[in-house]
């Protein structure tokens, strides 16, 4: 192991580019409700856990040649042993804790896999791009994107009953979704178990396959990745690839802020044209009010009698107040990793209890673990403000960087793009999703370390 702090581009290196293996890698990101074949805890149905011990094998052949930046490896290290000296503080509850079938170590020992896991694969892909192979990832996003498309169209058409593409969905899903497996209603999740993680997948696939090809292949994307996140139905979904797109129009018409100008005023003028449609300005209303209320733009789709509010946004609420009342308590180091559901019983409300997702959350009786629904509660429940700190500063310098060199001039530029708007939406998921999975942001993060180290003269342009 090797780290380093010369810049990347100014020594030589000899190693081979894996192509394949890297668009291999980045496909297998999309995947992840696959059968599970491995002891891996949570991650056993993502595929990229399965190509993953491929890439492993490949830098263990280049013994000398793994390159570690060296401010990311104390950053890490750091972080890492915030998580261990949290663990230790808690250790006596730790051991004895015993909730759903699992034991508290069970769970120290699960979540530290996948905690570990990210680093990893963020060295790993710094390394591929100090090998030159920062090409092959973008042509993975491309193909991954395409092969999500492939899976909606079927999946489209099986909502509608088409011959041939139903037949095909239903084969395709025995392998793609082997684990949740049945019918998913009415909302798109392509490759993934269910549509808030399709959206999740999408925040890192769109903005690397927007680095490669031309115009029209970018209008391409564009219009393709619109199109999904409309089926998705996802409220994050939609909220967080909009701010993406923010950003990528900044990016490309950073130099041009007449077209930004004129594109802004033609779209509000579009828009308030459309508007003044009363049938029109009905319906959008009434679907956005649903969309935000009930997270469907059907309005209320739960048929339970009596019901008459979404129970998700109950749930949700109940367990972002549950993992900040645990910071409260121990707000320097948390009450230990992945010792959340440990706790949350006694941290809810009894009006929380109304929604039946909670109720079974908080009984021992029923096998569902209690989600954060929040990657940020749960860094400060259960690392404290210690371990959020420092997963931030793994975070915040390389979106700054890149936030302020992104353009859509050169292929450069490009991927400072992709790197902001990936990392950005890391952020934003974090206030909806509680996993460490998100491969995408770890891969994304390695790209920004190489460029952080790319001489100035290969990021102009």
């Amino acid at each position: 192991m090797e780290i380093v702090t010369a810049a990347l581009g100014r020594r030589p290196v000899a190693a081979a580019r894996p192509v394949v293996l890297i668009v291999v890698l980045i496909v297998a990101t999309v995947f992840n409700d696959l059968m599970a074949l491995l002891p891996v805890g949570e991650m056993a149905n993502d595929g990229f856990i399965y190509v993953l011990p491929l890439a492993m094998l490949y830098f263990l052949r280049q013994p000398g040649q793994f390159m570690v930046p060296s401010v990311f490896f104390w950053v890490t290290l750091a972080f890492l042993l915030v998580i261990v000296l949290g663990v230790a503080v808690s250790f006596p509850e730790i051991s004895t804790a015993w909730y759903k079938n699992r034991t508290g170590m069970s769970r120290v020992i699960t979540q530290a896999m996948a905690v570990a896991l990210g680093p990893l694969v963020t060295l790993m892909f710094f390394n591929f791009a100090a090998r030159g192979a920062l090409p092959a990832i973008s042509r993975g996003a491309w193909i991954a994107l395409m092969v999500m498309t492939g899976m909606a169209l079927f999946e489209v058409g099986s909502w509608l009953g088409l011959p041939g593409l139903s037949q095909i969905h239903q084969a395709l899903s025995a392998v793609v979704h082997a684990e949740s497996g049945g019918p998913y209603p009415g909302r798109l999740r392509m490759t993934a178990f269910e549509a808030s993680w399709a959206s999740v997948m999408l925040t890192f696939i769109f903005p690397f396959a927007i680095t490669l090809g031309d115009w029209r292949r970018v209008a391409l994307v564009a219009v393709i990745v619109m199109a999904l996140v409309m089926l998705l139905q996802s409220r994050t979904g939609m909220l967080v690839i909009a701010v993406q797109f923010m950003l990528f129009l900044a990016g490309f018409f950073r130099h041009r802020k007449d077209v930004m100008v004129h594109a802004v005023a033609a779209a509000g003028l579009a828009a308030l044209a459309m508007m003044m449609i009363p049938s029109i300005q009905t319906s959008v209303m009434e679907k956005g009010r649903n969309l935000v209320l009930y997270g469907s733009m059907d309005g209320l789709i739960d048929p339970t009698p009596g019901v008459t509010e979404n129970v998700s946004n109950v749930t949700r609420i109940a367990a972002i107040r549950a993992g900040l009342s645990m910071f409260e308590e121990r707000p320097l180091l948390g009450v230990g990793l992945g010792q959340y559901g440990f706790h949350y019983p006694y941290h809810i409300r009894a009006e929380d209890l109304r929604s039946y997702e909670v109720r079974g959350y908080a009984s021992s009786a029923e096998p569902a673990w209690p989600p954060a629904y929040s990657l940020h509660v749960r860094l400060l429940a259960e690392t404290g403000l210690a371990g959020y700190l420092l997963w931030l500063a793994m975070i915040l310098p390389l979106l700054l960087r890149s936030l302020a060199r992104a353009t859509g001039a050169t292929y450069a530029g490009r991927l400072h793009l992709a790197v902001a708007m990936t990392l950005t939406g890391w952020l934003m998921l974090g206030a909806s999703i509680d996993s460490f999975r998100f491969f995408g942001g770890w891969i994304a993060l390695g790209v920004g370390l190489a460029l952080w180290r790319t001489p100035p003269r290969q990021d102009a342009g």
